[in-house]
């Protein structure tokens, strides 16, 4: 076993009491009402193989080779087909406006140069498709936040101010725990969601 894979057992045991717990419903929610051609960005070991939808058509990528021996046999044992691809999300191997819906979990939350990876996630949406990220972000409670700076800071950032610099905006956001640290986004490109605006004004 290699030292890409021994990491990848390992990520699997330290997130395995998430996984058994709150991890399911999130994941579930995550994926819910998700069809047509799917990308899944920072696939790691396939946590969320389980919940892909059967008549989707998904292509996962990672930068790991580790994780993504893992999640192939995750995918065989779950029956689930999925393409997996090396690749890194700041520079992704898809032609323009490929995919229905780009979904990631747990991943900006750790991505250098967040900005490049949200634009390519956007140029392989295609027209009128759907962003959905489940995301660690910092939390509501104050206290909390600032005990996160110091103990674990990727775990407190900001992450709904970038979505506009990279063209994303907003569409819906849900919180899923009690203190706002985790939350799922519906996200479209910004250029899309001004055109819908400038038609609702000109019907009025």
């Amino acid at each position: 076993m290699g030292a890409e894979d021994i990491g990848a057992l390992i990520y699997d045991l330290f997130m395995w009491p998430l996984e058994r717990g709150w991890g399911r419903k999130w994941r579930a929610r995550l994926w819910e009402g998700i069809s047509g051609r799917v990308l899944e960005i920072g696939v790691g070991t396939g946590a969320n193989i389980p919940y892909y939808p059967t008549d989707a058509e998904v292509v996962a990528v990672d930068v790991g080779t580790g994780m993504l021996a893992r999640a192939g046999r995750k995918a065989a044992g779950f029956q689930r087909r999925v393409e997996l691809v090396r690749a890194d999300v700041r520079s992704l191997p898809f032609t323009d406006g490929t995919f229905d819906y780009v979904v990631g979990s747990f991943l900006f939350c750790s991505v250098k140069d967040p900005i490049p990876a949200l634009r390519e996630v956007g140029r392989v949406l295609v027209a009128g498709g759907e962003v959905r990220l489940l995301e660690h972000v910092r939390p509501r409670d104050g206290k909390l936040a600032k005990l996160l700076d110091l103990l674990a800071p990727h775990f407190a950032k900001r992450t709904w101010e970038l979505f506009p610099e990279a063209g994303l905006d907003i569409v819906r956001e849900e919180e899923l725990d009690s203190r706002g640290l985790v939350r799922l986004y519906w996200l479209r490109k910004s250029s899309e969601r001004k055109r819908e605006w400038k038609a609702s004004r000109t019907a009025r």
